[in-house]
Parts: C-alpha cells; structure tokens; sequence
C-alpha cells in the first residue's frame, strides 16, 4: 500500500483495505482487426485470481494508477486499457465508433488468462463511463457481473447536440484536450502544462469563429476529423450516430450503482439511462449530488459506492443486511436545504406538478393571465447572448449571480412574490412557451433562478430548445433538480434565445450547423394570457 493510495482512500472514505502488497503488469491485448492496445493490470501478489474490474480510458493510463489501486487493495484485479490510438495503442482514436467491439474483444481476451477468476465488473467516469456502456450493450455483455457508472451516459449524440443545439465550449475543450492526450501519449509533460495554460484562449477562439466548420483549423492546422464529422452530421435522425448509441443495454444491465451531479453536463440523460433500467426491473441506484461534471466529491461518492457494490457482486465480502425498505433506489442532495433525501424511484414518488405562469407585466405566479399581452426582446446572433454558470465541461462553480445576464437588454425576467413557506423543488422540470418570431430558425433559452430577500440570485437549474422549421411545439425541458426555496424567497425565470458559448448560436438563417455565415436578428415575442398560458412547471 502506497502513502498516496493510503491517503486518497482516506480522503474519499473508501471502505478498508484488505490487500497491501499490489504489483503491475503492463499487457498488450490484440483486437480482431490485428491491432493491439496496450494495458496495465494491478493486482495482489498473494491473490492473484481475484475478480477483475475492467476500465477502458482514452485519457491514457498513469494519471489513474491510484484509482487502480484502490480497487486493488480491496480485493479485486484491474486491467486499465488504453483505448485505440490513445497513450500508445495501436490504431486512430475515432471518438465512440470502436469501443463497443473493442471492449468485447477485451473481455474474449480476459477470460482467456490463467488468472481471470469468471468474475467481472467495469467501471468508468464521463467517456470512460460509455465505453462501459459499450461493453454492456456487446456480445461481452451478459459475461458482466457488475457496472459503476459516474457522470456518463450511453449516447453521446444526445450530449454533442442537446435539445437540438451543439454544445460548443464542451466540444471545443474536449478537442483540445483529446489531441493533447493523442500528442503526447497520455503524459502531462513540462510542455503540455504550459500549452493548457493557452488553451482557455484558444477555446474562446475556436468558439467564435464562423463558420464553424473552420473552427477545428485553429486547434490544430490540420483540422480535426472527428470535428468535421461532428459538423456533417447534425441533424436529427441523423443514422450515422446510431452505432454508438447503447441506450439498449439499459434493459438487460447487471446490478449497477450509478453516481451524478446536479450541475454535470450529461444529467439528463444519464437519468434517462436509469429510468430505462429501472422500467425494465434492473437493480440499479442512483446518487445525485450538488456537484459538477469533475468536482472530486462525486467521484469520491462513485468509489465508495462501485466498491462496495462490486465487494458484495463479486463475493469478496458479504452483503450488507437489507431493511425492509431494500436498500433506496435514489439518494439525492436537496440544494438550498443541504440534506440528503433517499426515494423508491425516480421521478421521486408522491409528488405533484406546480404551473407558473409568465406575465406581460413581470411577474411570475400560480394564477395565469387574464388577457392577452406580451413580452418582446431581440436576438442577435452576431453578439450572442452569453451562457453564465450551469452545467460546464470546465469544472468551473454550477451556480452563481446571475445579476449580469439579467441586466441584459436581450434577456427577458419574470419574479415571483415572496414564498410564504419553503418550497421542495425535486424532479423533471420543464415549460411550454408560446413564441412568435419573425424567423422559423431560433433557439429559446430559460433559467430557473433563486432570488434571496436581499436581491441576489442564482441559478438553480435552465433549459433549451433549438427550433427547426417542423417544430409545431415549444416545451422545453430544464435539466432536473432538488432545490428548497426557502420562505421569504423568490422564483426568478430568465427568457432569451442564446446562452454562447454553451450552445452555438442560432444564425437564424438555417443553414447548416458547420457552414453558417449569415447572421439574421430575431424579433422575439413571448406570449401571455388564457389563449397563450406561457408557464413553466415544478416537480414539488
């Protein structure tokens, strides 16, 4: 046992270690196409054929030696491969469209070597997370006896253009950092350090260039080819993305802890993930805690959690006894109160829908208009409006004064009175608006806010919806969340039709994603009144 092991397991709380003397292999296993990825495997001297937890990264292997010795020294085997193309495997790095093949002939390899005890678990965080998807939805799947799962999901389409739009400054910096890693094979040398330092600069860069399509000349002179397919292939229904889509592994998944954060940007949808698996009778879990896409308390929670699951699948340890109760499905953070709250399910059971209607003059209440009015702003894509906070790549605080944006001439606010007593936001939570704009091709963007009696507010949670031509409705669903609006507080809801970098902008024009050039003004006009009931609705 390392100090550094020592101490990080300490830090994240991890149950006991009952392994000390953890020794490597390095590992090169050969694919079906002849290509060959490398890989370290850690593992007991004096337990040799423990069960083997499988990580697939393609952010190279020695930044996560600790991780894999942890799992380690509590009882299990690792083999962390690199994916193809990546830290010196063989191969081109193509994002998604190799992992479901190459994880299945890395689990066909693993059960071919003397030490593979016939028990397997895999775990994975973010990108990590889907190539543990991928194995589960591959011929390898029914061979997987656990899964943990943090801050993931089993679609990455559903990521790269959420609700319609093309999540910029997050696929910006991925780039970045993916042809950093692809570089310099997975080590953080002197040199690489310094050129992250740049790369904030760059990616501001690359984000406001049109078109678009150009935007990867900037990170790297000879263009990125997983950009341009990106660019090529946008449009919804799209079949060019439906081989990496696992989603289908959700109805067949062994027993699986699964661990997110109410300011990750793959929310949404990994929590369509476990409402699949729960619809289908899988025995999975969920934690949702207040934290970002990287925030170390939820990968923390993730460890503690997968080890404790894989401990009692992999029968290294009995299982804990079980209440009455079973064990809760759903263990969430309730922002604004700092508690945790345990469920049976999610959406949270016994729960009511609460409606908010706009209103021309302001104001945000139970009771709709009783006349017709109207709200109006314009939109210019060519100085968009700006994303502040939320759910971010970067790592940067989810939430903060949104006092800027809304002092913003683009940017429409409606506030409710006072609370006469806390109010439990905890779910789905969405909005229909009815729009009138002098362009087909926009996108409308809405942020719940907390308005504290001295005046600040914060952003709770937002949503958005970019509009095509066919679109005849306009609801739009907010990432979810668990908030207590404390008595004395007020509901804030934010209106405008941009949120840049976050989401590219909308030109108006509606021309391609990637070509766009053609920059139109909208003229948008948000409706009130008993015909037009512009409302967003709480989960409470």
């Amino acid at each position: 046992m390392s100090l550094v092991s020592r101490l990080f397991a300490r830090f994240c709380k991890l149950p006991p270690a009952i392994a000390r003397d953890i020794a490597t292999e390095p590992l090169r296993i050969p694919m079906r196409d002849g290509t060959e990825l490398l890989a370290d495997r850690y593992y007991a001297r004096h337990a040799e054929w423990a069960p083997t937890v499988l990580v697939r990264s393609c952010y190279g292997r020695s930044a996560f030696k600790v991780l894999a010795t942890v799992f380690a020294e509590r009882g299990m085997q690792v083999v962390f491969q690199s994916c193809r193309g990546t830290a010196g495997s063989q191969g081109i790095f193509r994002p998604f469209f190799d992992e479901e093949n190459d994880g299945a002939d890395t689990v066909e390899w693993i059960e071919r070597q003397p030490w593979f005890s016939g028990k397997l678990a895999l775990w994975g965080i973010s990108y990590l997370g889907n190539t543990a998807w991928a194995v589960a939805k591959s011929r390898a799947g029914a061979k997987v006896n656990a899964l943990g799962l943090h801050v993931t999901l089993t679609n990455f389409r559903d990521r790269t253009y959420a609700f319609g739009g093309f999540t910029l400054i997050t696929c910006v910096d991925w780039t970045i950092t993916m042809l950093t890693i692809v570089r310099t094979g997975g080590r953080r040398s002197l040199r690489s350090l310094l050129e992250q330092r740049k790369a904030k600069t760059l990616a501001a860069r690359a984000a406001d260039t049109i078109p678009l399509r150009r935007a990867d000349r900037l990170i790297a002179p000879q263009g990125v080819p997983w950009w341009q397919d990106w660019m090529d292939h946008a449009e919804p229904g799209d079949p060019w993305w439906d081989p990496v889509n696992y989603g289908v592994a959700a109805q067949t998944m062994p027993p699986t802890v699964m661990t997110a954060g109410w300011y990750d940007i793959f929310l949404p949808f990994q929590l369509r993930d476990f409402t699949a698996a729960q619809r289908a009778g899988r025995d999975v879990r969920i934690t949702i805690g207040p934290w970002t896409h990287v925030a170390f308390a939820g990968l923390a929670e993730s460890l503690r959690e997968s080890i404790t699951l894989f401990q009692e699948t992999l029968g290294i340890r009995r299982p804990q006894p079980v209440t009455a109760d079973g064990k809760p499905r759903v263990r969430l953070f309730l922002m604004g109160a700092d508690q945790w709250r345990d469920y049976s399910s999610w959406p949270p059971p016994n729960t009511s829908p609460r409606t908010l209607f706009l209103h021309a003059s302001g104001g945000l209440s139970d009771v709709p208009p009783i006349s017709e009015g109207e709200s109006v702003f314009d939109y210019d894509p060519a100085q968009p409006t700006p994303a502040f906070f939320g759910a971010t790549l970067d790592g940067r605080k989810g939430s903060g004064d949104m006092a800027e944006l809304e002092r913003r001439s683009d940017v429409l606010v409606f506030t409710a009175e006072p609370a006469t007593s806390d109010v439990d936001a905890i779910g789905p939570v969405s909005a229909e608006i009815f729009l009138r704009s002098n362009t087909e091709h926009t996108d409308v963007y809405l942020c719940l806010c907390d308005v504290t009696p001295q005046g600040r507010s914060t952003n709770v949670c937002d949503g958005y919806l970019r509009l095509h031509p066919d679109g005849s409705s306009i609801s739009i669903e907010f990432w979810p969340t668990a908030y207590r609006f404390k008595r004395g507080h007020r509901m804030r809801i934010i209106v405008a039709s941009g949120a840049h970098p976050r989401y590219a902008r909308n030109p108006g024009s509606g021309e391609p994603l990637g070509d766009a050039t053609t920059m139109v003004i909208a003229h948008q006009q948000i409706l009130h009144g008993p015909e037009h009931p512009s409302a967003i609705t709480l989960t409470v």
